[in-house]
Parts: structure tokens; C-alpha cells; sequence
């Protein structure tokens, strides 16, 4: 049996984006079809876990088990794998200022002192079994996955969800942009979330194509439909905005759009669910703009909400400016929403029944709301199809193709 050493920085309840939902599915569908899997976590998630999911740390999947190693003694200040090196800087500088933490231990003083830190800790932890091959999901556990792969001597896959440059929109850290292009080069494999993905990989990492594999993400098990009104406003149509407010993500360009729509039909409402840097720039945006009747700013939703309010939206928008997939995107399809994508996404790859334009071409992109509200025709055959075209793309699928590099390494 082959026995997998995995590791990552976020999972379900613990998560601030698609990073944790792919990573829990993955491990849990690898785990399924008799792969030992042992998950390396930071403790917060550990503790996150056990205290909001009330799960134990051994879970059985059809009698797999993935062993939670929740380090319990290996803590961190890096609440989150999106964390930018000015984010992390403010959390120190509001830490060392408030009076009651000062008898606290501060870790690493700056961000990439702290994942280094964090690596030589994972590097250091007591292992009693032999792994085959060792997991890692994105940028912030590489340090940790280089130093075992030395370690121990096997090889390393690095699951690339997203790059530097995806989330900065281009304005990369230099920093960040170094430990991606050193770690994916001492990487046995790569495997991307997008052919898009990949192509970002080589062409600003310089990788060979030939290290990377595509293995997209899978849908989720959605089968109970919501039928309660969510924020309705008389007979106004919907579109929805679900996402991390950031740069990435483009709610200011969802704005844009908005504005647009609104010249042609008023009997639009738009919602935007999520929160992040952006949201403070966002709200002045929308008071700015007049639009405070029109555009409305929810927070972020839990699952629960996020299933009531796509089953009351009638277009989903995702407007990002570098998506590497965009698992929301398929939620929104199973939950019967029009989706519209911006060009620069994976999420493409899997979902061409979608409408599709580049995010900065509000125009095309306005149009295709428009049409979408017009022609309730256009939108039932988009929603049927895409959940006909969608329909194997199912995590087992998925995990049968990582399990299958697995095997392909230790060969």
C-alpha cells in the first residue's frame, strides 16, 4: 500500500478560499481508494477541526484512514495561505501593540522568517512510519516539503492551486515569486489545477512542461436545491459576485460591469458575497457611484448561505483577472446559475458551456448578463448542459489521476 505524506496550510472548517475545499476532497478520495495518507497540519486547523467539525483526528472512509497529524506543538501566526508579506507585517505590528499579548510568544518577526521557521519544525517532527512520496498543496508549505524530501529521500509533488502571479494580478513578490521557482524546479512532479496554470508555470517559471501534469479539480456532491428567497427585492433579477475581495478575484471590475448593465435594465440587483482587503475600496466604489440600491456588499457566507443565495441568483459572474480554476464556478452551475467567466480561467477548461469574455471587456461581458436575463431559453440550456458536461468530473476521477503519479514516482 502506498503510504502518502501530505501537507497544507488550510482545511474545511479552517479555510479562506477553494485551496482547503480542493485539498479536504482530494485527500479524502485518494484516501477512499486505499492510499495511506497522513495530512500535515499547522495546530490552529488541528484544533479548528476538532472543535468546530467535532471530527476525530482518525477518520474512516469506507475503512481508508487519513491519519490528522495535528502538530500540536508546531503553532504559527500565518492564519492563512492567501497572506500577503504587508498583511503579515500589520498582524505583528497590532500583536506587539496590544498590551495583553506582550507576555506571548511572537514567532517569526517577518513572513518568510515565520515559514521557515515553521519548515525547520516539520522538517524536525517525529516520524515513525516510511512514506513513498510526499504531497504538498501551494507556495507556503514548500519550504517545509523541500526539507523532508531531503529528509527522507523520496520525491515531492507540488499541487500548484495558484502562483504569485495569479494572486497579485502581476505585481509579484519577489520573495514569494523565489521560493515557487526554486521549490517547483527541486520538484520530482507539478501538478496544476489548469492547463492555464501550467502555461503560467512555463512560461514565467521557466519549468519543463514535461515535469508538470493537469489534474483539474472535481465538483462537489451538491444534490438538495434551496428554494427560500435570499435578500429578494420584488421582481428583480439577480447576479452574484461570490469571492475573496482581492486583486485576483476583480469585484472592482464586477462593479464596472454592473454599471453597465444598470444603464440598460434597472430591475437588476448585485450581490456581492465575500470579504478581503478589497471590500473597504469596494464600498466606497458602490457610494460613489450611487449604486447603494443596487450593488449589495454580504460578507462572507457560510455553506449553507452560499447554497440559499446561488438558488436566488440567476447569473453567477466571475469577473478574476488570473484564476488558476475557480471551483466556485461549478457551484454555481449545479445550483442553477448562468455562469459567465472571464477568459483568463481554468475553470474554462472544464465548464465551456459558459459565457466567456476577458474580464476588462465589460461590455461583452455586461452583454452576456443581458442576454442571460433576456433569453430564459439561453439560460436553462446553458445550466443544463454545463451540469451534463461537468457530470464525471467527480473527485474519485480526479484522485484516480494523482494516485496514478504516485505510482508513476515510485516506479
Amino acid at each position: 500500500m502506498l503510504k502518502i505524506l501530505m501537507l497544507g496550510w488550510e482545511f474545511p472548517p479552517i479555510k479562506s478560499g477553494g485551496l482547503g475545499v480542493a485539498s479536504k476532497a482530494l485527500a479524502e478520495a485518494v484516501a477512499r481508494q486505499g492510499i495511506d495518507l497522513t495530512f500535515v497540519l499547522p495546530s490552529f486547523v488541528g484544533k479548528g477541526i476538532n472543535k468546530k467539525a467535532n471530527l476525530p483526528f482518525r477518520i474512516a472512509y469506507n475503512n481508508k484512514k487519513i491519519n490528522f497529524k495535528i502538530l500540536q506543538n508546531i503553532k504559527t501566526t500565518i492564519h492563512s495561505p492567501y497572506i500577503q508579506e504587508k498583511s503579515y507585517k500589520d498582524f505583528i505590528q497590532k500583536w506587539n501593540d496590544e498590551s495583553e499579548n506582550s507576555d506571548k510568544q511572537i514567532y517569526g518577526e517577518n513572513l518568510f522568517e515565520e515559514i521557515q521557521r515553521y519548515a525547520l519544525e516539520v522538517e524536525n517532527m517525529e516520524l515513525n512510519e516510511k512514506f513513498d512520496v510526499i504531497h504538498t498543496h501551494d507556495w507556503i508549505t514548500c519550504p517545509a516539503a523541500l526539507r523532508l524530501k531531503k529528509r527522507l529521500g523520496i520525491p515531492l509533488i507540488i499541487h500548484v492551486h495558484a502562483t504569485e502571479f495569479d494572486r497579485t494580478g502581476g505585481n509579484f513578490n519577489p520573495e514569494i515569486f523565489k521560493i515557487e521557482k526554486e521549490s517547483w524546479t527541486a520538484a520530482d512532479k507539478l501538478i496544476a489545477v489548469s492547463h492555464y496554470t501550467k502555461n503560467i508555470i512555463v512560461e514565467h517559471y521557466g519549468i519543463d512542461p514535461a515535469k508538470i501534469k493537469v489534474v483539474h479539480n472535481g465538483k462537489d456532491d451538491f444534490v438538495n436545491p434551496i428554494n427560500r428567497k435570499y435578500m429578494c427585492r420584488g421582481d428583480k433579477k439577480t447576479v452574484l459576485f461570490l469571492g475573496r475581495l482581492t486583486v485576483q478575484k476583480g469585484p472592482d471590475w464586477f462593479i464596472k460591469v454592473a454599471q453597465k448593465v444598470l444603464e440598460k435594465r434597472k430591475d437588476v440587483q448585485f450581490l456581492i458575497a465575500g470579504t478581503g482587503d478589497m471590500m473597504p475600496h469596494i464600498i466606497d466604489e458602490i457610494v460613489a457611484k450611487g449604486f447603494h440600491k443596487d450593488i449589495f456588499c454580504m460578507g462572507f457566507l457560510g455553506k449553507n448561505e452560499c447554497d440559499t443565495v446561488f438558488a436566488n441568483s440567476d447569473v453567477f459572474v466571475m469577473p478574476s483577472v488570473s484564476e488558476p480554476f475557480g471551483l466556485v464556478a461549478l457551484e454555481a452551475a449545479q445550483r442553477g446559475c448562468a455562469v459567465i467567466l472571464s477568459s483568463q480561467s481554468g475553470a474554462k477548461e472544464v465548464l465551456a458551456n459558459s459565457l466567456q469574455a476577458d474580464f476588462w471587456d465589460v461590455n461583452k461581458m455586461a452583454n452576456h448578463i443581458l442576454s442571460s436575463l433576456e433569453y430564459p431559453a439561453l439560460k436553462k440550456t446553458l445550466v443544463k448542459n454545463a451540469n451534463k458536461e461537468i457530470e464525471n468530473l467527480t473527485w474519485n476521477r480526479q484522485a484516480q489521476k494523482t494516485i496514478t503519479i504516485y505510482k508513476q514516482l515510485v516506479e
